[in-house]
């Protein structure tokens, strides 16, 4: 058991214990004491609001701060495992104004009225927070990038995707709202920042000739096509750090809400080593579901949910990848021609093979098997830790996005707009810029990482980054 496992189990036995100690003191106090209203009063015994906290889906959320107001007398409590929290006052009693909070949720605000000797029992639906975010791909116009003789410019295209807080694209922007940020290789880095020569200690630092697009265009999406998709979703050890509230759980689940008619879905996860999950470095929930009948796509919700505690172990990224993608080609219940692809979720990089230069080679092998079946790979990486150059080449180079979420709140819209992407259906802006340097960089066989910056016109995000690699034939 996880020390957090732990820590929520003292929780709901010390909350049990309070409520079996309210209950005792009521009934020795019987049924005398104050009554309700919006002033205080005296009391023989305490009163308590036992709440509730749960998702949209709902789903327990434990570690929301609850705190409960009555005139200058406040009360908190933090919910444990089962979303329960018990807020105690002692001596009064009348409305209470009481608000939920917890990081990555929308805070609840209401009013209750708490009376003496009694348990008020309530429960509240807390919302995820989101906000805007991105994703990159390879341009499809052709013709870039274009390098100069001597190697030290290079003009590429891009295509971006960008989706609001509810999944939604955002389709008004111009080149002012696009930032290309010049790039300076860090040094406590061990990764490529910036150019990614033949050898993997090679970096170079870069500017762009003007820091907004030299040409931007909207590509509208195609009629949207049938698709199945198998997501991916990591459970190594770092999970509980890098998304404590389970947003990839819950984001996994709005993909699910999403499929059209005909798309069809695969959960796996994946984790090796001192890994939770069932089945090590790859664990298939079949069958593909859809939103018929018959495999109705959200009777994945429970398996969803318990995966909240199966977490450990390392990251087996290509290992998995491999493994998915050959049941997927292989899946006989899939109609002949559908557009299949890999949806992978993680927080960093494959922690199986030995050094940059081995989980290149190992990454192109994982490319090259996902060419061969016709598997287009979607990923999307959470926070800046992850690998940009293994991301965003496994996107890149087997025809699908690199999407990232620098924040959990960022996932949900990117999972909601993912399905869009699957069915081709998403508008993009194609993108192009002019790149510099001091020297002859921009060799073939190299890649260019970088960001660009997104300034949101409305709402209370004013910008994000959208990261992107291109690679120089």
């Amino acid at each position: 058991m996880s020390d957090l496992e732990v820590g929520m189990k003292l929780t709901t036995n010390l909350l049990r214990s309070a409520a079996l100690l309210l209950t005792s003191l009521a009934i020795l106090a019987g049924c005398g004491g104050g009554g309700s209203g919006s002033g205080e009063s005296t009391l023989a015994a305490p009163a308590a609001i036992k709440l509730t906290v749960i998702d949209t889906y709902g789903v327990a959320v434990a570690g929301a701060a609850v705190e409960a107001t009555i005139g200058t007398s406040s009360s908190t409590a933090t919910t444990d495992a089962e979303g329960v929290a018990l807020v105690l006052f002692s001596g009064i009693s009348g409305n209470a104004s009481v608000t939920t909070t917890r990081a990555t949720f929308v805070p609840k605000n209401f009013s209750t009225v708490v009376t003496a000797n009694q348990v008020t029992d309530l429960s509240v639906t807390l919302d995820r927070a989101t906000s805007a975010a991105g994703g990159s791909l390879t341009s499809r116009s052709g013709g870039f990038p274009t390098v100069s003789p001597d190697a030290r410019s290079m003009s590429f295209e891009i295509e971006l995707v960008i989706v609001d807080s509810n999944s939604q694209p955002i389709e008004n922007l111009n080149a002012d709202h696009f930032v290309l940020r010049a790039c300076t290789p860090d040094p406590a880095n061990d990764r490529v920042d910036c150019v990614r020569g033949a050898v993997a200690s090679f970096d170079a630092a870069y500017a762009p000739v003007t820091g907004t697009p030299e040409s931007i265009a909207l590509i509208p999406g195609a009629p949207a096509e049938p698709y199945a998709a198998a997501l991916m979703l990591d459970q190594s050890g770092s999970i509980y750090d890098s998304d404590p509230t389970g947003a990839r759980l819950y984001s996994a689940k709005a993909f699910l809400d999403g499929l059209g008619t005909g798309d069809r879905a695969l959960l796996s996860v994946f984790a090796d080593g001192a890994a939770a999950i069932p089945t090590q470095p790859l664990t298939v929930y079949s069958p593909f579901r859809d939103t018929g009948a018959v495999s109705d796509a959200p009777s994945y919700y429970a398996t969803l949910d318990s995966l909240a505690v199966l977490v450990g172990g390392g990251t087996p990224l290509y290992a998995a990848l491999d493994s998915l993608g050959g049941q997927v080609v292989a899946d006989p219940s899939l109609p002949a021609g559908i557009a299949k692809s890999v949806v992978i979720f993680t927080d960093g990089d494959d922690t199986t093979c030995a050094g940059p230069e081995a989980c290149r080679t190992r990454r192109q092998e994982s490319i090259d098997l996902a060419k061969a079946n016709g598997i287009r790979v979607f990923t999307i990486g959470l926070t800046s830790g992850v690998n940009f150059e293994a991301l965003g080449e496994l996107a890149n180079k087997t025809g699908g996005a690199f999407l990232f979420a620098e924040s959990p709140e960022q996932l949900i819209p990117l999972y909601g707009g993912v399905g869009r992407l699957l069915s081709l259906s998403l508008p993009t802006y194609r993108i192009r810029w002019t790149i510099q340097t001091g020297s002859a960089v921009f060799q073939s066989g190299s890649a260019v990482l970088g960001r660009v910056e997104v300034k949101v016109p409305s709402g209370t995000q004013s910008s994000f980054d959208v990261p992107f690699i291109v690679g120089i034939p």
